[in-house]
Parts: structure tokens; sequence; C-alpha cells
């Protein structure tokens, strides 16, 4: 596996803040004000992992989650707060506790009316918020989606994230070299469309081994527990089972318990996505050979600054770019993935 292979990103954060972002800040360097204000739908995960401090604006911008219980956004908050610090403005994290497209669907309503300084969103579901999201640029609001992108590119300026067919692509080839080119494989995985395009990657490459054989694809919902039970489940009705596939954050912790749980440690493989430390240990013991971090800290670093670019014209290529109808920000920034293994496993602890 190539070097370039192990760490893909087509931009890096050195390159990001050293151009126009931090100069177009530099007026605005200043503190940001955790201000997450739940309503009876939505919840923020966890406290800002950014110190709050006393922001020189009254500017908020929103981040809207599709699933707030999970660790796995923790490093998301660091790049949306880490934003917002170094701009001087207000950030919410909001969004509904467990996977709930019709509750995330209400607080966007709520958001709109409200009328926020600029909206990032990871969909739930990538066309019903289509009609929303277009209503709210219609308003005047800034709209960058983030991790997974809707279907339709007229509902946001930008979207900010991995290539996540590219992602399952990358996680493929490990799991063919893993496997020598054959064995019997089974995915977890959600019913968010990121996760089956990820799926498509691995199976995309799977195609050229006829040898390789998808046996499953369990949907374990992104709970834990729940994750637990049905990977459990999983390895005791495929007693020939070479490899499991988690494509989504918490897959793989829930995966590596339930290995351990069954004594099936080593005899079946496991790969995953994204870098939760209750992940991390079975990287270092080897129960989980691989998984593929998004640089989710730079994800949203890089989509909080689209959102002050557009809401104060900043990249100066027109007087008004809404008049020009040319938002001044990329349709698609590919974040990328970097592959995690026992070599490089020590430094991706959260030392906080």
């Amino acid at each position: 596996m190539s070097e370039s292979e192990k760490a893909i990103s087509n931009i890096s954060r050195r390159a990001f803040l050293s151009g126009s972002a931090v100069t177009a800040a530099g007026a605005f360097l200043a503190s940001c004000t955790q201000q997450a204000t739940p309503t009876e739908a939505s919840v923020a995960a966890t406290e800002a992992p950014v110190e709050a401090a006393q922001a020189t604006s009254d500017e908020t911008y929103i981040w809207l989650g599709a699933v707030t219980a999970i660790a796995f956004w923790i490093d998301g908050q660091t790049g949306f707060y880490g934003a917002c610090k170094e701009l001087g403005v207000k950030g919410e994290y909001l969004g509904p506790v467990e996977y709930d497209a019709v509750a995330q669907l209400k607080i966007l309503e709520e958001l709109i009316a409200r009328k926020p300084a600029g909206i990032m969103i990871f969909p739930a579901d990538d066309q019903s918020l289509n009609e929303p999201l277009k209503r709210a640029m219609a308003a005047g609001i800034p709209v960058i989606v983030v991790n997974h992108d809707v279907n339709d590119p007229s509902a946001r300026y930008g979207f900010v994230g991995p290539d996540n067919f590219g992602v399952g692509v990358i996680g493929g080839r490990y799991v063919v070299e893993y496997l020598g080119g054959k064995g019997k494989v089974a995915f977890m995985t959600t019913t968010n469309p990121a996760h089956g395009q990820r799926m498509d990657g691995y199976k995309s490459v799977f195609a050229e081994y006829p040898d390789i054989e998808v046996v499953a694809e369990i949907d374990e919902k992104s709970d834990p527990a729940y994750g637990l039970t049905v990977a459990t489940q999983l390895i005791q009705s495929q007693p020939d089972l070479n490899m499991i596939i988690g494509v989504d954050a918490t897959a793989g912790a829930a995966t590596a318990r339930a290995l351990k749980e069954t004594n099936t440690a080593g005899k079946i493989l496991c790969v995953a996505m994204d870098r939760d430390d209750d992940m991390l240990p079975y990287i270092e013991d080897g129960t989980i050979l691989a998984t593929m971090a998004q640089n989710s800290v730079l994800e949203e670093w890089i989509a909080t600054y689209y959102l002050y670019w557009l809401q104060h014209n900043t990249v100066p290529a027109f007087p008004d770019w809404r008049a020009a109808g040319a938002p001044q920000v990329p349709g698609i920034t590919d974040t990328g993935v970097t592959v995690v293994t026992k070599d490089n496993v020590k430094f991706f602890y959260h030392t906080s």
C-alpha cells in the first residue's frame, strides 16, 4: 500500500491557514462563545471541546448534526468552535440525540426562522432537506454541507468532507491485501447514504476479486450497544466469516467488542471507520487492523470559514457575489481520510 494512500487529503491545514483565511479573519481574532440552545427536538452532544470565551461579534453560526449522541463529533466540534474563536463569532452545535431525519428537518425549519449568520449541516437524509436548504439560502443564510452531501448541489453553496465512495476504495484495497484476495466479508453500516457510498466503494474493489464474497450487510443504527448485539449475532450466524468491515464511526468498537467476547479476534479480521478513543486500543492490540479516519477537525474548520466568507463577501472577486450568482467557495472540498494502523495509532488519541 503506497504512502499516498495512507494519508489522503486534497487540502492541508497548513496551506489553508497560510492563505486568505487568516488574512480575512485578522481583524476578528478573538474568542467564540459556545451558545447551544436546545429546543424540544435538539440537544448538543457534548460540551464544546474549546473553552468558551466572549465573542467580539453577535453573529451566530450553526452546525446542525444528524445524531449528537456519539463521540465521533468531538473532533468536528474542535474544528467548528476553534474556527469560531479565530473569527470572533458565536457557534451553536445542535441536532437530534438519536439518528432522526424528521427531527433534524424540524430543527432546520426553526433555524431558518431564526436567520443565523450561516448554517453548516450534516444531513441525515440526502433528499428531504433540499427544499428547506434552498429556502435558507433564499433568505440570505449561507449553507455549507459537511461529511455527506445532499443529492442536489443547488441546495448548498459547498460541500466539505471526504469522497465517500473513494474512502471505500481505499479501504477495499486494504481488505484485499489483508485477505490475500479471497474470503467472506460482512459490512456493519447504517441507512445513511454516505455509508452506502462507502460500501459501494469497497464493492467496486471486490468486483475485481471473484473469491471475495459479501455475505451480509448489518444495520447497527450508529448505536454502540445495538452494534455489539448485532455484531455478535453476525459472528454466530456466519462461522466461516473472514472479515467484518465497519463503515461508520460506531461500528469499529462494537465489532471489536463482539470479536473479543466471542473469542474470534484474530480469526475474524476487522477494518473500521474513523477514530473514536474507545476504538483505538483495539487497533493497538490488533483486533482492528486499520481504520479510515476522516479529517474531521479540518472539515468543520474549513466549512466554518467558508460560511464566514460568504456572509462577509470576503473573497474580493466581486463587489457582491450574490448579485453575480458566483458564491466564492469551492463546490466540493475533499478533506479525505488518513489510514490509522498499529504503526501510527498513538498519534490519534485525544489528549484532553
